[in-house]
């Protein structure tokens, strides 16, 4: 091969691998603008948005809202981690929020029971069961139990 088509056959590749490369990288920038925009758009289906909390800046998971005499309180486990509590001027090991929701447009934070100490799986206290004390056999009538997964 004369050496003009060598150096013709190489521009040749190097372009095709720079239109690749630009190709690819649109085409990644296309779907991370699709993610972020899901992400900062409210999705629902035979229901709307009314109310939010911040939660502190805490993670969610597995809420449970319980109706306690004429009020519905929400019960929030939280994946590990620490966070400052307002209410308290502490730092806080994640663990579970408490919050009257009565009202979903202005849902009022009650108290965060804090969790395990560790990140991630490794503390807080995701998981949270709520019962009357009319359904333990024992139990003060009177009262609400928590059920969850660290104290």
């Amino acid at each position: 091969m004369p050496p003009f088509e060598k150096e013709a056959s190489h521009m040749r590749r190097s372009h095709l691998t720079a239109a690749t490369v630009a190709i690819a990288l649109a085409a990644f920038g296309i779907a991370s603008d699709r993610r972020v925009a899901a992400q900062q758009r409210a999705e629902a289906h035979d229901m709307q948005l009314v109310g939010f909390h911040d939660l502190q800046a805490r993670s969610a998971y597995q809420p449970v809202i319980h109706r306690q005499g004429d009020r519905f309180i929400a019960y929030v486990g939280h994946h590990g981690g620490t966070q400052l509590n307002p209410l308290t001027g502490k730092q806080e090991s994640n663990g579970t929020s408490i919050l009257d929701v009565t009202d979903p447009k202005r849902p009022k934070y009650l108290a965060h029971v804090p969790g395990e100490a560790g990140q991630a799986e490794a503390g807080g206290a995701q998981m949270a069961r709520v019962c009357d004390g009319r359904d333990l056999p024992h139990a003060d009538k009177s009262k609400v139990y928590l059920l969850r997964t660290f104290g």
